[in-house]
């Protein structure tokens, strides 16, 4: 049995990662976290908001992934993510920023915001802080 996956990451901007040579990938899957490792049986997986993570000769990375689809075969994971960012890369301010401005969008309650997308907005930056102080640890 081969030791290694190959893993892409592809988001509707850019492929992030084209066959990287992995040891084991954990995806963020809808209803939790899903452990990937050469072999795995085929499947499709809805991922959620949460954190990817790989690791490649011994040392583990990590991605913000906001939704999308993983395709896992025997030997490759295939991510098609709406969304994604390397952990090291996320800038916490920003992300305050943002959940501060979503924040007082929902507070004037103006017939023009979108509430819906709001809450979407303040969800996906608490996801990437999370992340990235998950990295940082």
């Amino acid at each position: 049995m081969p030791k290694t996956l190959k893993l892409n990451l592809i988001t509707p901007q850019k492929q992030l990662l084209k066959d990287l040579e992995v040891e084991s990938v954990v995806l963020p899957a809808f209803k939790g976290e899903l452990g990937v490792l050469p072999g795995h049986i085929p499947m499709m997986v809805q991922l959620g908001f949460g954190s990817l993570r790989y690791k490649q000769n011994g040392q583990e990375e990590e991605f913000a992934v906001l939704g999308g689809f993983a395709e896992i075969l025997h030997q490759s994971v295939n991510v098609f993510a709406e969304s994604a960012g390397l952990a090291g890369e996320i800038n916490e301010e920003e992300e305050k920023q943002k959940i501060k401005k979503a924040k007082e969008s929902l507070s004037r309650k103006d017939a023009d915001i979108d509430f819906e997308l709001a809450e979407i907005e303040i969800k996906q930056a608490l996801t990437r802080m999370k992340v990235k102080k998950r990295h940082l640890s």
